[in-house]
């Protein structure tokens, strides 16, 4: 029972009770009775309004509590003809109404926000307190692997399992770093904070700068190319066409010995100029790469002619290499000639990262929609230096190479559209490239046989791999 219930019940008590008196003695009153009674009725009427303008503000406030509770702010209340509950009323109202026109400006706001970071190309990580990751966007996701959400929630950097990660864990708020992944993209971290309950928290961007940066160097790389080339082909020419004649005045000399010094000075800075010229048109084939040329390619024949090819300096080396095409592989849109390049590249980087007596496996097999051609090795790996320039026009770790090798390995498989990716898996160095199924488009029938290799099915070297321990992909 409320107390303005027991006050009404008290009210009615006491003037129920003067009643009963009235009526005792309504013979010694006489005519007082009636104006007894009036004063009465008066007196109750006063009472019961004055506990209702009382009561009137306690039950107001009772009620903006619980709409403030609930957060109904479309709430409004109406005027109660009291003029100091009514001016709060109209103060109450009025504040109703600014809330929630600022709660739709910030569900507006929160909805450019989560639309923003759902759509930008830049990934966004945000972490709590404790440096876990409480938000990750779908670029940040993708960025880092194509991790789904659940996995990346409530970790910490440090315990995802990731090359990148590290890298990532490793910035200083404000720091900004370039990175290149195992697929070859170039990345732009950049670490920063913002308040939070007057605490700093963290978060990360990750912006792909690989089509901007690829172009720019390519546009750099190929005007300094176009003028080496030119200079150094002319000269060379020049040069060789002058050689050539000099050799023909050896027979005028009498001196047997000084003609043969002659003649052989002459050869070595003939072939000189030839040797020149050859690393010269090294660098010009990659400005000069076409466009490829598609058609219809079984897999397993060429991982069949690539054995055929290595055959004697795997042989002499003491690498054995083994070619396993799962059965039923359909066939890929691709040009074959380009394709044989970026595989001698691959096969040629494997058999020099071993050096000696050592293993090469490539695995063709199908995923989903696409046919994934993988090449392992087991030689020296790749470290934190090598693995962040990889790809990287003119980088090279061999005494005499040019650092051409996986750079034109890029620009094939990006021109064709294939993703490709070089990493270190269980102790060995992977390449693989994802190419196009080309039975998704139902143009191009089913061909080719179920299986290449030296010695053993297919199925036989993935049962002895698994048996091992090791993995294909």
């Amino acid at each position: 029972m409320t107390l303005k219930t027991r006050a009404l019940i008290h009210l009615g008590a006491v003037h129920a009770a003067v009643a009963g008196v009235l009526f005792w003695q309504r013979a010694a009153l006489d005519w007082w009775l009636f104006p007894f009674e009036i004063a009465l009725v008066v007196s109750f009427l006063l009472g019961w309004s004055w506990i209702r303008s009382v009561f009137v503000q306690s039950e107001v406030a009772h009620s903006v509590a619980d709409v403030i509770a609930a957060g109904d702010y479309g709430s409004r209340y109406p005027l109660v003809g009291h003029k100091d509950v009514d001016g709060v009323l109209t103060t109450y109202n009025r504040m109703l109404s600014n809330l929630q026109q600022e709660r739709f400006h910030l569900g507006e706001q929160q909805g450019f926000a989560e639309k923003f970071l759902e759509d930008t190309p830049i990934g966004v990580l945000i972490f709590d307190f404790d440096e876990r990751i409480t938000l990750s966007n779908p670029r940040a996701r993708d960025l880092l692997g194509g991790v789904e959400r659940d996995a990346l929630a409530g970790r910490i950097l440090e315990s995802l399992e990731l090359p990148i990660a590290r890298v990532l864990a490793a910035l200083a708020v404000g720091e900004t770093r370039m990175v290149t992944d195992a697929t070859g993209r170039r990345l732009r971290c950049r670490r920063s904070q913002f308040s939070d309950r007057g605490f700093a928290r963290s978060y990360v961007l990750i912006e792909e700068l690989t089509v901007e940066l690829n172009r720019t160097e390519r546009e750099t790389y190929e005007k300094l190319i176009r003028m080496m080339s030119h200079e150094v082909t002319n000269t060379v020419a020049a040069t060789n066409s002058l050689l050539e004649s000099c050799r023909n005045y050896a027979r005028e000399l009498q001196n047997a010995e000084s003609r043969s010094d002659y003649e052989n000075a002459l050869a070595v800075l003939i072939a000189r100029n030839r040797s020149l010229n050859d690393f010269i048109r090294g660098f010009s084939d990659l400005v000069k790469l076409p466009e490829p040329q598609r058609e219809s390619a079984d897999v397993g024949e060429m991982l069949n002619a690539l054995q055929t090819m290595f055959k004697a300096e795997l042989e002499r080396r003491n690498i054995a290499l083994k070619v396993a095409v799962a059965a039923g592989l359909p066939p890929v849109s691709l040009d074959k000639t380009q394709l044989d390049q970026v595989l001698i590249n691959v096969v040629k980087n494997a058999i020099e990262a071993i050096e000696r007596d050592g293993r090469i496996e490539i695995v063709a097999e199908r995923s989903g929609g696409f046919v994934d051609l993988s090449v392992f090795d087991n030689g020296v790996g790749l470290s934190e230096e090598i693995r962040e320039r990889l790809f990287t026009p003119f980088y090279t770790t061999k005494s005499h190479g040019q650092g051409l090798g996986l750079t034109l390995v890029r620009e094939i498989l990006t021109q064709h559209g294939f993703t490709f990716s070089l990493e270190s898996v269980a102790d060995r160095t992977r390449f693989r490239i994802r190419m196009q199924d080309t039975r998704v488009g139902g143009d191009v029938p089913i061909s080719g046989p179920a299986c290449v290799q030296r010695g053993s099915t297919a199925n036989d070297l993935i049962d002895s791999r698994e048996s091992h321990g090791d993995s294909l992909i």
